[in-house]
């Protein structure tokens, strides 16, 4: 009867294999990368969240987005009618550049932002399209949130 068992250099071998894929995955995991990943997805719930507000307010609602700094965004209800977003109707606004986002920041240059605000009519149905680009602030990776004629958002 032979004793059965793997050979030192069968564990080497699963043991440097190991080591290769989890130094492929680990950029992936980063806490920046997944702070990126939970940004944009923020970021195309509140395209949601204001369509959804628009129809439930039988108003107007937008989505601003800042481009000074870092960015961010505003959901807010149009109560005066310009069509615009004033300082004073927020719904919530988000800051990039500051808590656990302050490593993300949004990207103009990548960004085609049309007709800001974002804004969706009292039926739920949009004006404008846009397309925003978050990135880290070490360039390393970037999300985009698309917004479609429908006014849903994808994240890609």
């Amino acid at each position: 009867m032979g004793k059965r068992g793997l050979s030192l250099l069968e564990v080497l071998l699963a043991l440097g294999l190991v080591a290769v894929l989890l130094a492929l995955s680990l950029p992936l995991l980063s806490p920046n990368r997944l702070a990126l990943e939970q940004a944009a997805q923020t970021l195309a719930a509140q395209v949601t969240r204001a369509r959804l507000e628009a129809i439930r307010q039988n108003a107007f609602v937008g989505l601003h987005v800042f481009t000074e700094g870092p960015g961010g965004y505003a959901v807010f209800r149009d109560a005066n009618g310009n069509r615009r977003y004033d300082p004073g109707e927020e719904i919530q606004a988000v800051r990039f550049g500051q808590g656990e986002w302050a490593r993300v920041r949004l990207d103009p240059s990548k960004s085609r932002l049309g007709n800001l605000p974002l804004l969706f009519d009292p039926r739920g149905v949009p004006y404008g399209l846009a397309t925003a680009t978050l990135a880290l602030t070490s360039g390393q990776a970037t999300r985009r949130v698309v917004i479609s004629q429908q006014g849903r958002a994808r994240v890609e």
